[in-house]
């Protein structure tokens, strides 16, 4: 392989997943049309103690350290995990794989045959789709603000990453992706780089302990962290984006925030949270809420449920979450 590029490195992070490994890993090896030694599989074990430590160092015993490789860090989390993968990734592309779901058959292949030599992203998605490559501004405002923030189903080019120092914001649960997405795409600006192609071949697990839906966790506000700082990230490049795109940015801010301010309530019904830190949250839920509704079409673009909450949240942020505990009582 020293003469010869592979083609793809997939990069599974690894935490407390000894049920769904293994077979993760084997349906990223089992790949159609794609010879072996065209892939590397990157387990990064962040501080498992459930024995996924060790069956990563079976499963790359099983197929041999040419196919997956394995490494073992202390548990800093998913972006630490991931930022380690592409550090040892020597593929053209790089592909994010959760270690809990799995891919077809077909993933590698029906991405790489739309991969030309100027192509940078393939992404497999039903937010955009399109005959021809679209920029990194185009693709901002069509696919990743069309809630597209997720890294997995995508392909990205390695040097891109590499030359451009792009990395996973460490110390960030939820949102992270979200900032590399934007990140990676700023780097293309109005060059048609990128391909949107139809989805079907990441097969994604709704896990119910992921960050996303356990029970109120001081880290849930970095989702609102992230919406702030995307949108700086963009604020540099407003002229290449339509107001619309600062909308979209606006509504989710809106609606992050009432999620936060959702799992807020639950917790304080189930007596499951500090109550002395409520008001501290609840003061930067308001913020987050208050500044989008700065800019305009922001409240028009919401739905009409939507709409509603948040007027109940202005009048009385309180009374918001009595009503919503009350209701998923």
């Amino acid at each position: 392989m020293a003469d010869k590029e592979r083609i793809v490195s997939i990069i599974i992070p690894v935490y407390q997943v000894k049920e769904t490994l293994r077979a993760c890993v084997e349906s990223c090896v089992d790949q159609a049309d794609v010879k072996r030694d065209e892939i590397e599989i990157i387990l990064v074990d962040d501080g498992s103690t459930d024995g996924s430590s060790e069956l990563c160092d079976e499963i790359a015993s099983q197929y041999g350290e040419d196919l997956v490789k394995v490494r073992h860090t202390k548990n800093f989390g998913v972006s630490h995990a991931r930022n380690i993968g592409i550090e040892m990734a020597t593929a053209r592309f790089i592909a994010f794989v959760d270690s809990d779901d799995l891919v077809t058959k077909s993933f590698v292949d029906n991405c790489t045959k739309y991969a030309d030599e100027s192509t940078v992203l393939i992404d497999e998605t039903h937010s955009f789709q399109g005959t021809q490559k679209i920029s990194g501004f185009q693709y901002i405002e069509n696919s990743t603000l069309n809630r597209n923030t997720h890294v997995w189903g995508k392909l990205f080019c390695r040097k891109t990453i590499v030359d451009n120092h792009i990395t996973f914001r460490e110390g960030v649960a939820i949102g992270e992706d979200l900032l590399f997405m934007i990140d990676f795409a700023l780097t293309q600006e109005r060059n048609h780089t990128i391909r949107c192609i139809a989805d079907g071949d990441y097969v994604y697990t709704e896990n119910e302990q992921s960050a996303m839906n356990r029970a109120f966790k001081e880290s849930y506000m970095d989702q609102l962290i992230c919406w702030r700082d995307a949108e700086d990230k963009l604020k540099a490049h407003a002229t290449e984006l339509s107001p619309y795109a600062f909308v979209s940015i606006a509504v989710s801010q809106i609606l992050t925030a009432l999620l936060v301010a959702g799992k807020i309530a639950v917790a304080i019904k189930a007596d499951a949270i500090d109550k002395t830190l409520v008001p501290v949250y609840m003061q930067k839920v308001k913020e987050q809420i208050d500044h989008a509704l700065e800019t305009r079409g922001a409240f028009a673009a919401l739905s009409s449920g939507h709409k509603i909450k948040v007027m109940i949240f202005r009048i009385s942020p309180n009374l918001y979450l009595k009503l919503y505990g009350d209701y998923k009582a």
